[in-house]
């Protein structure tokens, strides 16, 4: 049984590594706008269970509003997040042309806001070599 096909290409094989580590820092974000909504939302619990007559309205308000928030993050994150596996599958494989249709800046800003630092700036960085990938 073998393993994964390697690329031919050494540029390949360097976008397909800039790739694999955008999507593993977007997993890690993903999971941490996840956690953090369910932390948002279980003190919403915890505050009500903890205030004598009720939560103050306010306090429940920004928890769930936090929650809320990073709960949108998560989604977004999920939508970079497959997109950068395909990315990383194409360029696994050799799919120059599904690679090259992947490809955009709008997705690499995106990434860059709602999945992290680290996921944006490889995105970037891979941009130019797959323009010019053949």
């Amino acid at each position: 049984m073998s393993g994964p096909s390697q690329p031919q290409n050494p540029v390949l094989g360097s976008i397909r590594t800039e790739l694999l580590v955008g999507l593993i820092f977007a997993i890690l974000a993903m999971l941490g706008f996840i956690i953090v909504a369910i932390i948002y939302f279980a003190d919403v619990a915890l505050v009500s269970s903890m205030a004598p007559y009720g939560a103050p309205a306010a306090a429940v308000g920004v928890l769930v509003g936090f929650g809320i928030v990073f709960l949108i993050m998560f989604a977004i994150s999920i939508i970079v997040t497959i997109r950068i596996y395909r990315m990383y599958k194409a360029a696994n494989s050799g799919d120059v042309a599904a690679l090259k249709a992947m490809n955009s800046l709008g997705w690499a800003i995106v990434a860059l806001i709602f999945s992290g630092l680290i996921p944006g700036i490889m995105l970037l960085i891979a941009h130019g070599p797959i323009q010019q990938l053949q």
